[in-house]
């Protein structure tokens, strides 16, 4: 299902050339009946898409903002084309009596459009109306982020996005396909949720989502193990600690449900629930440090190439948190002797363009994702960069920390919030393309 889309001068000129060449296409059929007072009917539908080694595609549906060419007859004096009821503007410049141009309008209703309108395509000419039956999708889904990306089998996760109404099936890496079970936001479109079946492939890769508005493919950080660093248990690359930081836990937390679950050992941040006062600047309570000398042998480039761009791989670990999140971060320290503010990501959920903001806590362990981008010192160099000052730096580690102060100008309070961490591993963020048509 995944197809890349090239772009050329050749086929720019050649979809320009469609919408020139349609006034000069037949605009009668050899007989003396004046246009205007042909019947209107359509006869097939085309999508016009200059970035498509087919420019000119025969279809059977369609998305808002897209441009079509509709063919049939009578269309030479067109009034109104109304899409699912609503009408989109079009130039009659460019119709002959066989084909008109028109791009669904953005305002288009899909789902919520009136039920005896919806998936119809109707023209208006000397005051008769014409319907044409014709499925209207929303714009494209997307796929944001996913609660876990690392869970386990019998976990029920949430995929975040846009567009995800109607889901019918959510395919995992390893090509496992769930179609049962899965529960979607069908009013915005916000998300899904699904189970997650047991066999899905261990090298990770990206989710497919498929419902009424089409595909889309999360980024590949799906149960990407072959990233994993450090998890306490089979992969233990620990270093040392200082601070409030708990000695190794396994108690299962939550006790109860189907959500994602403590996987085996892991550790807290903040382990007594201590109050972090607030302060002007960065006051750091626990420090958490894995081998980072590792890192090189485990991320190899069979693992990711290092020439990913930075804004394309990250650091994830898994988090549960205990407690009010006010204030207070995460700042994940990727080189060690740099200072405080250098080579790091941060992770404040509190925080949001320089505002604060509400941070609802899921009652279940959750995936954060710190692209290495986010740091100024990797921003605009490649994975083998980062790889390269890792090898250089002074103390060969890097981990979290929890820490108080302000972020983004946005004063610290005072803070008791206590997080438990696990999973910490690398990650591609590249995401597949989706296409409609593969070609």
């Amino acid at each position: 299902m995944k197809n890349r889309v090239y772009k050329s001068r050749w086929t720019r000129f050649a979809f320009w050339g469609l919408l020139i060449s349609a006034i000069g296409f037949t605009s009668c059929k050899g007989n003396n009946e004046p246009i205007s007072d042909k019947p209107t009917i359509i006869t097939a539908v085309y999508l016009e898409d200059a970035t498509s080694t087919v420019t000119d595609r025969k279809v059977e549906f369609a998305r808002i903002g897209q441009t079509l060419r509709l063919e049939g007859s009578g269309l030479l004096g067109l009034e109104k084309i109304y899409f699912n009821g609503h009408a989109s503007s079009f130039n009659p410049a460019l119709a002959t009596d066989n084909n008109v141009f028109v791009s669904i309008s953005a305002l288009t209703p899909t789902i919520d459009s009136d039920p005896a309108k919806r998936n119809t395509i109707m023209l208006e000419k000397n005051g008769i109306q014409y319907t044409y039956t014709f499925e209207i999708r929303a714009s494209a889904p997307t796929i944001t982020s996913v609660s876990h990306t690392m869970p386990l089998a019998g976990d029920s996760i949430t995929i975040n996005g846009t567009g995800l109404q109607g889901i019918t099936s959510v395919t995992f890496p390893g090509n496992i396909v769930v179609t049962e079970g899965i529960v979607s936001d069908d009013v915005d479109g916000r998300y899904c949720t699904v189970t997650v079946p047991a066999g899905v492939s261990t090298d990770g890769g990206s989710i497919l989502v498929i419902g009424a508005n089409g595909g889309a493919y999360s980024p590949a950080f799906f149960n990407f193990k072959k990233g994993l660093l450090h998890n306490f248990d089979d992969v233990n690359n620990a270093s040392w600690s200082n601070g409030e930081i708990s000695d190794d836990l396994s108690d299962v937390i939550p006790a109860n449900g189907n959500l994602p679950k403590s996987q085996g050992i892991y550790r807290s941040l903040n382990k007594n629930a201590t109050t972090m006062a607030a302060s002007d600047a960065a006051v750091d309570i626990t420090r958490y440090w894995i081998n980072n000398s590792v890192w090189a042998t485990i991320l190899n480039s069979t693992v990711i190439p290092g020439s990913t761009t930075s804004d394309q791989v990250a650091v994830q670990m898994d988090i549960y948190v205990v407690g009010e999140w006010n204030s207070g971060d995460i700042r994940f320290v990727v080189a060690d002797g740099f200072g405080a503010s250098r080579y790091c990501m941060i992770y404040a959920p509190w925080e949001s363009d320089g505002k604060r903001v509400p941070f609802v806590n899921p009652g279940h362990w959750f995936t954060i994702t710190l692209p290495f981008s986010d740091s100024a010192d990797f921003e605009g160099t490649d994975f083998q960069g980062i790889l390269n000052v890792i090898a250089g730096v002074t103390y060969a580690q890097a981990g979290p920390w929890l820490e108080n102060g302000p972020v983004n100008g946005v004063l610290a309070l005072p803070s008791n919030v206590n997080v438990y961490f696990d999973n910490i591993r690398v990650v591609p963020l590249n995401t597949p393309t989706y296409s409609d048509f593969p070609e």
